[in-house]
């Protein structure tokens, strides 16, 4: 069967199971250490990122808007953007599978530079999903961990997004050369009655995150409906993200129960700049879905946890899945070699954002 199949080959799985084992050298398991309202938050978005994309909703959008760019220019400006605002919606994953196969059917037909087009949406995605507390998944982690409501996480979510977005668009004003194009590619219709009912799903999920309603309520009600839709979508559930964040629960919840480790990372995490600088550089080497669980466990610096996985996220390759999936769809579409020019183009790139992210980050907290 295909869903068990992915999950028994989902290598970030492997390491989280593995992970979460060798720490019960450290401490015995406990039930308290996994966070149930995530992991519900996670089966209601994952279930329903699937009904908008069966819908076909964000495939909709990007034909209709990028058809309508007259130059080089406008047409990176218009991708930036539409990952940025799909990535808020349906996360950095889905919108990168999205938007980088639309770019290259685009980029059949016009002069483009592959590697500077992907990585720039593959930024997009990263600082997009910041935006909302489901574009990324260890945002619904952060929102349940700390009980944020909707106004307390958009104050701290918000600035750096739309500072993020506003960079990125003047990167791509700048460095893309505005050469006359006449984009043609296929349209996608959209069902109206399943969007109104994907849409009203939305607002109990919402609903749900934020403790309004009980989440398993929210839960209950996307699977249900989904199942409703067409059955297929719930095959097409990433099951295996949520098994990683369960694995890495108890991990860290192992680790916590050791008083070295402990006290090295409330050493590490004195203060929130310090807590801050901790998540970016653990992100760079473990991704920042770990790295924010485990960073979060001892620390009260919201804000610094927030922006520092966030902005984490931007960097190594394996700083965020984004990152891992946008060079794969970027191999998939072209060349070895351009595979590994992208990588060491990429790399530089997103090592020199990072370091501008992480200066306003700094002043942001």
């Amino acid at each position: 069967m295909a869903v068990i199949k992915n999950i028994f080959t989902d290598k970030m799985l492997w390491i989280a199971a593995i992970a979460a084992l060798l720490s019960t050298g450290i401490s015995k398991p406990e039930l308290a250490d996994i966070n149930f309202h995530t992991i519900f938050s996670l089966l209601s978005m994952m279930v329903l990122i699937q009904i908008f994309e069966n819908i076909g909703l964000l495939q909709y959008l990007s034909t209709t808007f990028t058809a309508k760019a007259k130059n080089t220019r406008q047409l990176m400006i218009m991708l930036v953007i539409l990952t940025f605002f799909g990535a808020m919606l349906v996360t950095n994953d889905v919108a990168i599978l999205i938007i980088v196969p639309l770019f290259f059917k685009i980029a059949k037909k016009i002069t483009a530079n592959h590697i500077f087009t992907v990585t720039m949406i593959a930024a997009a995605a990263n600082i997009g999903s910041a935006f909302t507390p489901f574009g990324n998944t260890h945002n619904l982690f952060l929102l349940s961990h700390y009980n944020l409501n909707v106004i307390n996480f958009f104050k701290v979510s918000a600035p750096y997004a739309l500072i993020g977005l506003a960079i990125l668009i003047l990167i791509a004003a700048v460095f893309t050369k505005s050469q006359p194009i006449a984009v043609e590619i296929s349209h996608f219709s959209v069902h109206i009655p399943a969007l109104i009912i994907a849409l009203i799903l939305t607002a109990l999920v919402f609903l749900g995150i934020f403790k309004v309603i009980p989440i398993a309520i929210a839960a209950i009600a996307t699977v249900v409906i989904a199942a409703l839709m067409n059955r297929q979508i719930l095959l097409h559930v990433d099951y295996a993200t949520i098994l990683v964040f369960v694995c890495f629960f108890v991990a860290v919840g192992n680790l916590s129960r050791s008083a070295d480790i402990a006290a090295l990372l409330k050493v590490l995490e004195a203060n929130k700049y310090a807590t801050y600088f901790s998540a970016i550089g653990f992100s760079q080497f473990m991704s920042n879905v770990p790295a924010t669980i485990l960073v979060a466990k001892f620390t009260t610096n919201i804000g610094a946890v927030f922006l520092g996985s966030n902005i984490g996220g931007i960097g190594t390759p394996i700083a965020s899945m984004a990152n891992l999936l946008a060079y794969k769809q970027f191999s998939f579409f072209t060349e070895k070699h351009e595979s590994n020019k992208y990588l060491v183009q990429s790399f530089i790139f997103n090592v020199i954002l990072l370091v501008v992210l992480s200066v306003i980050g700094w002043f942001l907290i």
